[in-house]
Protein backbone atom coordinates (compact mmCIF):
# COMPACT_ATOMS: atom_id res chain seq x y z
CA UNK A 1 0.00 0.00 0.00
CA UNK A 2 1.83 3.30 -1.49
CA UNK A 3 -1.32 5.37 -0.88
CA UNK A 4 -0.37 7.33 2.29
CA UNK A 5 3.36 7.95 0.54
CA UNK A 6 1.75 9.49 -2.79
CA UNK A 7 -1.02 11.69 -0.75
CA UNK A 8 2.00 13.06 1.56
CA UNK A 9 4.15 13.62 -1.94
CA UNK A 10 1.40 15.06 -3.22
CA UNK A 11 0.75 17.28 0.11
CA UNK A 12 4.65 18.58 -0.21
CA UNK A 13 5.22 22.19 -1.58
CA UNK A 14 1.74 22.59 -2.25
CA UNK A 15 0.93 25.28 -0.24
CA UNK A 16 -2.48 23.66 0.93
CA UNK A 17 -3.40 24.08 4.15
CA UNK A 18 -3.50 20.55 6.43
CA UNK A 19 -6.61 19.09 7.37
CA UNK A 20 -5.59 18.39 10.76
CA UNK A 21 -8.68 16.36 11.85
CA UNK A 22 -8.69 14.27 9.14
CA UNK A 23 -4.82 13.30 9.89
CA UNK A 24 -5.98 12.59 13.28
CA UNK A 25 -8.55 9.97 12.04
CA UNK A 26 -6.03 8.07 10.00
CA UNK A 27 -6.00 4.83 11.57
CA UNK A 28 -2.49 4.20 9.83
CA UNK A 29 -1.02 7.33 11.41
CA UNK A 30 -2.32 6.15 14.76
CA UNK A 31 -0.43 2.93 14.22
CA UNK A 32 2.31 4.85 13.44
CA UNK A 33 2.44 7.32 16.15
CA UNK A 34 1.62 4.46 18.87
CA UNK A 35 4.94 2.49 17.78
CA UNK A 36 7.27 5.73 17.00
CA UNK A 37 6.28 7.53 19.98
CA UNK A 38 7.73 4.71 22.61
CA UNK A 39 11.10 5.61 21.33
CA UNK A 40 11.14 9.59 22.60
CA UNK A 41 8.33 12.39 23.39
CA UNK A 42 9.38 14.29 20.02
CA UNK A 43 7.85 11.03 17.87
CA UNK A 44 4.21 12.53 18.83
CA UNK A 45 1.08 13.36 16.89
CA UNK A 46 2.08 17.11 17.46
CA UNK A 47 5.38 17.34 15.68
CA UNK A 48 4.14 14.90 13.12
CA UNK A 49 1.44 17.82 12.04
CA UNK A 50 3.77 20.36 12.37
CA UNK A 51 6.33 18.70 10.21
CA UNK A 52 3.59 18.04 7.39
CA UNK A 53 2.53 21.73 7.56
CA UNK A 54 5.97 23.03 6.91
CA UNK A 55 6.71 20.59 4.06
CA UNK A 56 3.37 21.66 2.92
CA UNK A 57 4.87 25.08 2.77
CA UNK A 58 8.04 23.77 0.67
CA UNK A 59 9.49 24.33 4.46
CA UNK A 60 12.36 21.75 5.97
CA UNK A 61 11.27 21.26 9.81
CA UNK A 62 13.77 22.74 12.10
CA UNK A 63 12.82 19.87 14.69
CA UNK A 64 12.06 17.15 11.69
CA UNK A 65 11.82 13.59 13.67
CA UNK A 66 9.85 12.40 10.90
CA UNK A 67 12.27 13.27 8.31
CA UNK A 68 9.47 15.11 6.04
CA UNK A 69 12.61 16.72 4.52
CA UNK A 70 13.18 13.69 2.38
CA UNK A 71 9.56 14.69 0.88
CA UNK A 72 11.05 18.76 -0.05
CA UNK A 73 14.61 18.01 -0.69
CA UNK A 74 14.61 14.16 -2.26
CA UNK A 75 11.06 14.34 -4.19
CA UNK A 76 12.51 12.91 -7.40
CA UNK A 77 13.90 10.47 -5.62
CA UNK A 78 10.87 9.82 -3.51
CA UNK A 79 8.85 9.91 -6.37
CA UNK A 80 10.82 7.11 -7.86
CA UNK A 81 10.79 5.03 -5.19
CA UNK A 82 7.06 5.16 -4.55
CA UNK A 83 6.10 4.28 -8.03
CA UNK A 84 8.72 1.48 -8.16
CA UNK A 85 7.46 -0.06 -5.41
CA UNK A 86 3.73 0.34 -6.75
CA UNK A 87 4.50 -1.15 -10.03
CA UNK A 88 6.45 -3.94 -8.12
CA UNK A 89 3.81 -5.07 -5.52
CA UNK A 90 2.55 -8.52 -7.20
CA UNK A 91 6.72 -9.42 -7.28
CA UNK A 92 6.99 -8.57 -3.43
CA UNK A 93 4.01 -10.11 -2.52
CA UNK A 94 4.82 -13.57 -4.70
CA UNK A 95 8.29 -13.84 -3.31
CA UNK A 96 7.34 -12.58 0.20
CA UNK A 97 4.66 -16.27 0.08
CA UNK A 98 7.18 -18.31 -1.34
CA UNK A 99 10.19 -17.71 1.60
CA UNK A 100 6.90 -17.96 4.20
CA UNK A 101 4.88 -21.15 2.89
CA UNK A 102 7.51 -23.82 4.03
CA UNK A 103 6.99 -21.92 8.14
CA UNK A 104 2.96 -21.79 8.50
CA UNK A 105 1.00 -24.61 10.00
CA UNK A 106 -1.07 -27.09 7.77
CA UNK A 107 -4.01 -25.41 5.92
CA UNK A 108 -3.15 -22.00 7.73
CA UNK A 109 -4.53 -18.84 5.72
CA UNK A 110 -3.25 -15.39 6.43
CA UNK A 111 -4.16 -12.02 4.66
CA UNK A 112 -1.87 -8.74 5.69
CA UNK A 113 -0.87 -5.42 4.35
CA UNK A 114 2.60 -4.01 3.52
CA UNK A 115 2.26 0.31 4.24
CA UNK A 116 5.10 2.05 2.72
CA UNK A 117 5.62 5.57 4.73
CA UNK A 118 7.07 8.43 2.90
CA UNK A 119 7.50 9.97 6.46
CA UNK A 120 9.29 7.90 9.53
CA UNK A 121 12.56 7.93 11.08
CA UNK A 122 13.62 4.82 11.34
CA UNK A 123 15.75 2.59 8.53
CA UNK A 124 13.65 -0.55 8.15
CA UNK A 125 10.17 -1.46 9.16
CA UNK A 126 8.00 -2.00 12.17
CA UNK A 127 5.03 -3.93 12.81
CA UNK A 128 1.87 -2.45 14.41
CA UNK A 129 -1.96 -2.93 15.23
CA UNK A 130 -2.13 -5.41 12.64
CA UNK A 131 0.05 -4.10 9.56
CA UNK A 132 3.53 -3.78 8.41
CA UNK A 133 4.99 -0.45 7.97
CA UNK A 134 8.26 0.29 5.87
CA UNK A 135 10.44 3.34 6.04
CA UNK A 136 10.95 4.46 2.32
CA UNK A 137 13.13 7.71 3.45
CA UNK A 138 16.01 5.18 4.08
CA UNK A 139 15.74 3.41 0.62
CA UNK A 140 14.61 6.16 -1.44
CA UNK A 141 18.26 7.08 -2.57
CA UNK A 142 18.38 3.60 -4.19
CA UNK A 143 15.38 1.70 -4.34
CA UNK A 144 16.09 -0.79 -6.81
CA UNK A 145 19.49 -1.79 -5.03
CA UNK A 146 17.06 -2.57 -2.36
CA UNK A 147 14.27 -5.15 -3.67
CA UNK A 148 16.24 -7.64 -2.19
CA UNK A 149 16.33 -6.69 1.17
CA UNK A 150 12.14 -5.02 1.33
CA UNK A 151 11.42 -8.73 0.32
CA UNK A 152 13.38 -10.64 3.05
CA UNK A 153 12.12 -7.25 5.54
CA UNK A 154 8.62 -7.93 4.89
CA UNK A 155 8.88 -11.53 5.30
CA UNK A 156 10.51 -10.81 8.72
CA UNK A 157 7.85 -8.55 9.94
CA UNK A 158 4.76 -10.59 8.47
CA UNK A 159 6.14 -13.86 9.73
CA UNK A 160 5.56 -11.73 13.64
CA UNK A 161 2.01 -10.83 11.93
CA UNK A 162 1.54 -14.47 11.79
CA UNK A 163 3.08 -15.28 14.52
CA UNK A 164 0.22 -14.06 16.30
CA UNK A 165 -2.48 -16.29 14.76
CA UNK A 166 -0.96 -19.44 15.39
CA UNK A 167 2.41 -19.27 18.00
CA UNK A 168 1.87 -19.65 21.79
CA UNK A 169 0.30 -17.17 23.29
CA UNK A 170 2.94 -13.26 23.56
CA UNK A 171 3.76 -12.50 26.56
CA UNK A 172 3.78 -8.60 27.66
CA UNK A 173 7.25 -7.06 28.88
CA UNK A 174 9.67 -5.60 29.17
CA UNK A 175 8.27 -3.05 31.43
CA UNK A 176 6.20 -4.24 34.02
CA UNK A 177 7.33 -8.22 34.11
CA UNK A 178 7.24 -8.54 38.09
CA UNK A 179 8.38 -12.34 38.43
CA UNK A 180 11.47 -14.25 37.75
CA UNK A 181 9.22 -16.79 35.67
CA UNK A 182 7.27 -14.02 33.63
CA UNK A 183 10.84 -12.77 32.92
CA UNK A 184 11.99 -16.03 31.44
CA UNK A 185 8.91 -16.58 29.53
CA UNK A 186 9.51 -12.80 27.82
CA UNK A 187 12.85 -13.55 27.27
CA UNK A 188 12.10 -16.88 25.79
CA UNK A 189 9.15 -15.65 23.60
CA UNK A 190 10.86 -12.89 21.69
CA UNK A 191 13.66 -15.60 21.60
CA UNK A 192 11.93 -17.44 19.68
CA UNK A 193 9.66 -14.72 17.30
CA UNK A 194 12.32 -12.68 16.60
CA UNK A 195 15.13 -15.97 15.53
CA UNK A 196 12.67 -17.87 13.76
CA UNK A 197 11.58 -14.58 11.78
CA UNK A 198 15.48 -13.74 11.35
CA UNK A 199 15.67 -17.45 9.87
CA UNK A 200 12.87 -16.77 7.52
CA UNK A 201 14.10 -13.29 6.66
CA UNK A 202 18.06 -13.88 6.24
CA UNK A 203 20.10 -11.21 6.06
CA UNK A 204 23.10 -12.30 5.58
CA UNK A 205 23.46 -13.08 1.92
CA UNK A 206 21.26 -10.22 0.86
CA UNK A 207 21.73 -9.18 -2.50
CA UNK A 208 22.61 -4.99 -3.31
CA UNK A 209 24.30 -2.15 -2.10
CA UNK A 210 21.61 -0.22 -1.01
CA UNK A 211 21.66 1.52 2.50
CA UNK A 212 19.60 -0.66 4.01
CA UNK A 213 21.07 -3.83 1.93
CA UNK A 214 24.33 -3.05 3.42
CA UNK A 215 23.53 -2.02 6.73
CA UNK A 216 21.72 -5.23 7.18
CA UNK A 217 24.03 -7.51 5.37
CA UNK A 218 27.37 -5.65 7.72
CA UNK A 219 25.02 -6.30 11.15
CA UNK A 220 24.54 -9.90 10.19
CA UNK A 221 27.86 -10.61 9.21
CA UNK A 222 29.33 -8.76 12.03
CA UNK A 223 26.48 -10.32 14.60
CA UNK A 224 27.27 -13.66 13.30
CA UNK A 225 31.48 -13.51 13.77
CA UNK A 226 30.95 -12.65 17.34
CA UNK A 227 27.59 -15.54 17.29
CA UNK A 228 29.87 -17.51 20.24
CA UNK A 229 29.95 -14.62 22.83
CA UNK A 230 26.58 -13.75 22.44
CA UNK A 231 25.44 -17.05 22.92
CA UNK A 232 27.25 -16.48 26.55
CA UNK A 233 25.52 -13.37 26.83
CA UNK A 234 22.44 -14.58 27.07
CA UNK A 235 23.54 -17.36 29.06
CA UNK A 236 24.29 -14.62 31.80
CA UNK A 237 21.16 -12.82 31.21
CA UNK A 238 19.42 -15.44 32.35
CA UNK A 239 21.52 -15.70 35.15
CA UNK A 240 20.92 -12.27 36.12
CA UNK A 241 17.65 -12.37 35.61
CA UNK A 242 17.21 -15.03 38.39
CA UNK A 243 19.30 -13.22 41.13
CA UNK A 244 17.33 -11.04 42.59
CA UNK A 245 14.03 -12.01 42.55
CA UNK A 246 12.64 -9.22 44.82
CA UNK A 247 14.04 -6.73 41.71
CA UNK A 248 13.38 -8.52 38.79
CA UNK A 249 10.58 -5.85 37.92
CA UNK A 250 13.21 -3.04 37.99
CA UNK A 251 16.09 -4.57 36.82
CA UNK A 252 14.79 -7.09 33.61
CA UNK A 253 14.19 -4.40 31.20
CA UNK A 254 17.99 -3.28 31.31
CA UNK A 255 19.09 -6.93 31.26
CA UNK A 256 16.53 -7.87 28.41
CA UNK A 257 18.35 -4.92 26.40
CA UNK A 258 21.60 -5.93 26.66
CA UNK A 259 21.06 -8.53 23.95
CA UNK A 260 17.50 -7.67 22.28
CA UNK A 261 18.12 -3.50 21.74
CA UNK A 262 18.84 -1.91 18.76
CA UNK A 263 21.27 -0.08 20.52
CA UNK A 264 23.13 -2.37 20.79
CA UNK A 265 22.71 -4.44 17.55
CA UNK A 266 19.72 -6.94 19.04
CA UNK A 267 22.20 -9.30 19.93
CA UNK A 268 19.59 -11.88 20.41
CA UNK A 269 18.22 -11.99 17.06
CA UNK A 270 20.77 -13.76 15.40
CA UNK A 271 21.43 -16.18 18.38
CA UNK A 272 17.71 -17.26 17.74
CA UNK A 273 17.99 -17.30 13.61
CA UNK A 274 20.54 -19.75 14.29
CA UNK A 275 18.49 -21.98 16.62
CA UNK A 276 16.14 -21.58 14.02
CA UNK A 277 18.10 -23.05 11.10
CA UNK A 278 19.71 -25.73 13.38
CA UNK A 279 16.26 -27.29 14.25
CA UNK A 280 15.08 -26.69 10.30
CA UNK A 281 18.37 -28.78 9.69
CA UNK A 282 17.44 -31.70 11.87
CA UNK A 283 13.74 -31.72 11.82
CA UNK A 284 12.25 -29.81 8.87
CA UNK A 285 10.40 -26.48 8.61
CA UNK A 286 7.43 -27.65 9.73
CA UNK A 287 9.13 -28.50 12.97
CA UNK A 288 9.53 -24.16 13.41
CA UNK A 289 5.63 -23.34 13.61
CA UNK A 290 5.07 -26.30 15.71
CA UNK A 291 7.51 -25.18 17.91
CA UNK A 292 6.50 -21.96 18.15
CA UNK A 293 3.05 -22.76 18.92
CA UNK A 294 4.52 -24.74 21.86
CA UNK A 295 5.03 -22.58 25.67
CA UNK A 296 8.53 -20.57 24.19
CA UNK A 297 11.03 -22.87 26.68
CA UNK A 298 10.89 -25.26 24.54
CA UNK A 299 12.58 -23.17 21.89
CA UNK A 300 15.65 -23.87 23.50
CA UNK A 301 14.98 -27.63 23.94
CA UNK A 302 14.02 -27.95 20.64
CA UNK A 303 17.68 -26.36 19.66
CA UNK A 304 19.39 -28.64 22.22
CA UNK A 305 17.70 -31.67 20.84
CA UNK A 306 18.76 -30.47 17.30
CA UNK A 307 22.73 -30.45 18.58
CA UNK A 308 22.09 -33.80 20.18
CA UNK A 309 22.03 -35.69 16.77
CA UNK A 310 25.87 -35.13 15.66
CA UNK A 311 25.11 -33.67 12.99
CA UNK A 312 25.40 -29.40 13.43
CA UNK A 313 25.68 -26.38 11.77
CA UNK A 314 29.20 -24.74 11.75
CA UNK A 315 27.83 -21.90 13.42
CA UNK A 316 25.91 -24.15 15.89
CA UNK A 317 26.90 -23.23 20.26
CA UNK A 318 25.77 -24.74 23.01
CA UNK A 319 24.08 -22.99 26.12
CA UNK A 320 25.43 -23.45 29.63
CA UNK A 321 23.77 -26.08 31.40
CA UNK A 322 22.36 -24.01 33.69
CA UNK A 323 20.69 -22.38 31.52
CA UNK A 324 19.46 -25.88 29.57
CA UNK A 325 17.50 -25.91 33.14
CA UNK A 326 16.21 -22.92 33.69
CA UNK A 327 14.19 -24.09 30.82
CA UNK A 328 13.29 -27.29 31.78
CA UNK A 329 12.51 -26.85 34.91
CA UNK A 330 10.21 -24.19 32.82
CA UNK A 331 8.87 -26.89 30.72
CA UNK A 332 8.18 -29.49 33.46
CA UNK A 333 5.72 -27.13 35.28
CA UNK A 334 3.00 -27.12 32.40
CA UNK A 335 0.38 -29.77 32.19
CA UNK A 336 1.97 -31.79 29.19
CA UNK A 337 5.25 -31.79 28.47
CA UNK A 338 7.05 -31.16 24.94
CA UNK A 339 7.56 -33.68 22.41
CA UNK A 340 9.88 -32.64 19.73
CA UNK A 341 8.47 -36.00 17.42
CA UNK A 342 5.41 -34.43 17.28
CA UNK A 343 7.30 -31.50 15.11
CA UNK A 344 9.11 -33.73 12.49
CA UNK A 345 7.24 -35.98 10.08
CA UNK A 346 11.08 -37.58 10.73
CA UNK A 347 12.24 -36.54 7.71
CA UNK A 348 15.72 -34.50 7.90
CA UNK A 349 15.20 -30.61 6.40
Amino acid sequence: NVQQARTLLDIACSGEAIDTQRSKQSATLQAQIAHHSQFGERFSLENYLKGLADAARCQVPEADPFRFASLVEKRENMLEAITYLSENEAQIGAEVAAILAPYTPADFTFSGEVIFLAASFSCGGFYSAGAFFVDIPCLASDIESEMDAIVLLVAHETYHAMQAQFAYPKVDGPNGIATVQSAYDFMFQRLAWEGTASHIGDMLEVEGDGRYASFSRNLAKRSFRQLKYNFHLLDFMVEAVGQSPDTVEERFPRIFGLAFDGAFDQRAYFVGQQMAAEIEHSFGASAIPCVLAQPYENFLLAYDMALRDDDNLARSHSFDPATLSVARARAASRPRPFDITACTSGQRG
